[in-house]
């Protein structure tokens, strides 16, 4: 993720050196952020020489749906849901269609390797304790200046205290945003079988 980052403003950087920064850029306030502090030095160089173009350049969605419109070849922050499923779409006409979903990696496993037994990496999101999951965002949002959160599926029957723990967690790790699931029989669920139809989310602001 820092690589992307990197590669984001250093093309924003030069952007503004031949364009011009985004119009309300302050240069000496926008140098004092403490992201911005941590850039590479070269990046802030520039930064103080040409300005920025862009007033942010990295957010991270729980992508879960969104992966499926590049043949479900990455999820982002969001682990495997499972390896293959049904999901339930809104049509145009207001009707719901349900679709075959099949992970990009666990496709190709299964034509290099046959009925050969998943490795131990093949990790779904039900494998995962909360905690791991807000572990991997904490990883990841140091190099994210926008927006990022994620999603967590937890069962019908998980105990009220843990589940208020997730969102006092991810508040003390600092987290911008949290969102959890947990299964609702009024509203039914997106993916069958899957725990998936109330949520709450929280948000805080960037730096």
């Amino acid at each position: 993720m820092a690589t992307v980052r990197d590669g984001a403003y250093r093309a924003s950087a030069e952007l503004a050196r031949q364009k011009g920064p985004f119009p309300f850029f302050e240069r000496d306030r926008y140098l004092q952020r403490p992201f911005v502090q941590r850039l590479p030095d070269d990046i802030r160089n520039a930064v103080a020489a040409y300005g920025i173009r862009n007033s942010h350049l990295t957010a991270i969605a729980p992508t879960g749906t969104i992966s499926l419109l590049a043949d479900n070849v990455s999820s982002g922050l969001e682990p495997v849901f499972e390896q293959t499923y049904r999901r339930r779409v809104l049509e145009r006409d207001g009707g719901y269609a349900e679709y075959e979903v099949e992970d990009f990696a666990y496709r190709l496993w299964r034509q290099l390797q046959g009925d050969e037994p998943l490795p131990p990496w093949f990790v779904t999101a039900k494998q995962l304790e909360p905690a791991q999951h807000l572990a991997m965002q904490s990883a990841l949002q140091p190099f994210v200046d926008n927006a990022i959160s994620k999603t967590i599926n937890v069962p019908v029957d998980y105990p009220f205290e843990r589940f208020q723990d997730i969102y006092q967690d991810a508040y003390r790790s600092g987290l911008k945003g949290c969102t959890t699931f947990r299964p609702n029989a009024t509203t039914g669920a997106v993916l069958e079988g899957a725990e998936v139809s109330h949520c709450c989310t929280v948000e805080r602001e960037a730096d």
